[in-house]
């Protein structure tokens, strides 16, 4: 889809007009003169609130045109313009209209570049479609959006920042939707490599040898149940090299495919397990556009990639394993395996690639969906300044957070008669699964600054709701495109 910025309404012809529009700002809009928005006035047939949709249609020079009104609310900012263009433009796409247009003049407030960023992202993202195995494509959406707005370089800037986030998006969109007997451990490599050829971002990958002498044992031990070989995707970006010593390790869960193991799941959940490689899928899309901005900050991105399967080769409860950092892990779950590998990952980050703070980012637990529900992800942390720049970048991306305790209490449910530690508050009937599966990876973060995001519960969709659609949503990439933002120059 092209976007563009248009200065005059009246320079061409639209098959649909989307206005957002602030509780009780109908009435001073300034538009030309349009017979259906004024009866949509006198009737008190729109009031503006947040959430709020109204459809009508005019008549010009022989051509239908369908106008959105899009509640905004009394109090409104950033994420209410997201949410309510997100559901116009859906409208739009769904409508096959091929030409739409965004006008601003029902605010109430002045056009900032950080609002129509939002209003861009939410045409950009409800656009997206994965069709590639279906016999026909999809109805396609909007061909051109425009956004009606001052020429300023500002605002120019601002569509650029969202159709980049919203690329990098979508590139996490593909490939968490990729079918799991695609999107391998070898094929997450080859993507990673793929989609950051030529780039700056230099990508190595260590296969199941390799890995074992680099020391990642206990993330071996996770995907011995499976044909498909483990793979250790490390992407190094250096956008600022006069400061070395600074440097971000982007770590992302990447189980390509997880049945649970022995401990296995129930069939209703393996059938999206494809979506557990949302994390590695989110760090690969963020590096991307960390680049593609030229970003002045040094990252290094890990994903210790595999499948967690069935049979007679594989980790079963009762195990005991070693892992990268010396510690030994008791399995009393297979099915939480997750942290397991990110136990490695983190230590590897750590011993091998000279970060001096960690992110992580995984679907790590249904407890998180439990507590927070599908659109805001948990936040677990040992430092609060590090939290604060996640926090930010939240608020600026639209990508909900929540921070939730690392309760030393819950650590005991951890303690093991034979090992340094449990993998999993199995058997425990103390709750806080969110918050035990943090501690377990904030064990071998050590003192290192370090920040764990839990998307359990927002990185799949069920349904097409506003900027989100049936399937991967690739929650995380605008908020660690947008952390990364933060970061330069600290």
């Amino acid at each position: 889809m092209k976007a563009d910025l248009i200065q005059n309404l009246e320079d061409r012809s639209w098959d649909g007009i989307v206005l957002p529009v602030a509780k009780g700002a109908l009435k001073d809009l300034a538009l030309p003169e349009i017979g259906e928005l004024e009866a949509v006035r006198r009737q008190g047939a729109f009031a503006g609130n947040q959430g709020e949709l109204y459809q009508f249609t005019t008549l010009q020079d022989g051509k239908l045109c369908r106008w959105f009104l899009a509640g905004l609310g009394e109090t409104w900012g950033l994420e209410e313009m997201l949410e309510s263009c997100a559901a116009a433009w859906r409208q739009c796409h769904e409508l096959g209209l091929e030409r739409v247009c965004a006008v601003f003049s029902g605010l109430g407030a002045p056009l900032t570049p950080a609002l129509l960023q939002k209003a861009a992202e939410a045409a950009l993202l409800t656009a997206y479609r994965f069709d590639k195995y279906k016999p026909e494509p999809e109805k396609p959406g909007v061909q051109e959006a425009a956004f009606l707005c001052g020429g300023e370089e500002t605002f120019r800037t601002a569509l650029r920042d969202a159709e980049l986030g919203a690329r990098a998006v979508c590139l996490a969109r593909d490939l968490i939707n990729e079918p799991p007997n695609v999107m391998t451990p070898v094929c997450l490599a080859d993507s990673a490599r793929e989609i950051l050829a030529g780039t700056p971002v230099k990508v190595r990958v260590y296969g199941r040898e390799e890995t074992a002498q680099i020391g990642l044992t206990a993330f071996l031990e996770v995907g011995k149940g499976s044909l498909q070989e483990p793979m250790l995707i490390v992407m190094e970006y250096t956008g600022d090299p006069a400061r070395p010593e600074r440097r971000l390790g982007l770590i992302g869960k990447g189980l390509t495919y997880d049945s649970g193991g022995y401990s296995l799941q129930s069939s209703e959940f393996m059938e999206t397990m494809q979506h557990d490689m949302s994390g590695g899928a989110a760090v690969i899309a963020a590096l991307w556009a960390a680049q593609a901005r030229g970003l002045a900050v040094n990252v290094t991105g890990i994903i210790a990639a595999c499948e967690n399967k069935l049979s007679a080769s594989a980790y079963v409860p009762g195990d005991v394993i070693r892992s990268m950092s010396g510690r030994y892990i008791e399995v009393n779950n297979t099915d939480a395996e997750g942290r397991i590998t990110l136990a490695d990952a983190v230590t590897y980050a750590k011993q091998c690639c000279g970060v001096d703070r960690i992110v992580d980012i995984a679907t790590l637990t249904d407890g998180i969906q439990t507590a927070l529900g599908d659109r805001r992800c948990g936040l677990f942390t040992n430092s609060r300044t590090l939290a604060g720049r996640v926090e930010e970048a939240a608020l600026a991306s639209c990508e909900r957070v929540w921070e939730l305790p690392c309760d030393e209490n819950l650590r005991r449910v951890l303690d093991s008669r034979v090992a340094s530690l449990k993998n999993s508050a199995m058997g425990s009937s103390v709750g806080g699964y969110a918050t035990v599966g943090a501690m377990f990876i904030k064990e071998f973060a050590e003192d290192t600054p370090w920040v764990h995001l839990d998307i359990g519960g927002t990185a799949w969709s069920r349904a097409c709701e506003g900027i989100y659609t049936k399937g991967g949503v690739g929650f995380g990439v605008r908020l660690l495109y947008e952390m990364l933002r933060g970061m330069e120059g600290e």
